[in-house]
């Protein structure tokens, strides 16, 4: 089944290829989903979480957890809503650094995956490249 969503954007900042057939993409994309990193920053600790959610009866997400397993219910192509969210550490409390909304639409072609990003609004500080980078680290 297409999770296809109506308003994805029409203006794509990225597209490429990923040499991976569309069910170890969607593989892939099904661990980065609830992930997090700590690393270090200028002002200290940097949580980066990941939370991912896919296209569901055209009009909204859905949380991958309430979609499992992924590749039973999704064939073709699927829209996801990709949130990176930074949150800086500190021994008295958490302070939010930035939040970045992507949406990503995969589509099988074969022996690749064809994969289109579009950055939902100006706010934050990463762009297409840097989710591309990830996509590529996740399924290589």
């Amino acid at each position: 089944m297409r999770r296809i969503y109506h308003r994805f954007p029409q203006s794509i900042d990225l597209d490429f290829e990923l040499a991976r057939p569309f069910r170890e993409v969607l593989a892939c994309i099904a661990r980065m989903h609830d992930t997090h990193t700590t690393v270090r920053g200028a002002d200290g600790l940097v949580k980066e979480r990941m939370l991912v959610q896919i296209a569901d009866g055209r009009t909204q997400f859905l949380d991958l957890n309430d979609l499992a397993p992924l590749a039973e219910k999704v064939a073709e192509a699927a829209d996801f809503r990709i949130d990176l969210q930074r949150t800086l550490l500190t021994p008295e409390k958490r302070l939010p650094v930035s939040e970045n909304v992507f949406f990503l639409r995969i589509v099988d072609k074969g022996a690749v995956t064809e994969c289109y990003v579009a950055k939902e609004g100006r706010l934050g500080d990463l762009d297409a490249m840097d989710l591309r980078k990830m996509l590529k680290g996740a399924c290589e």
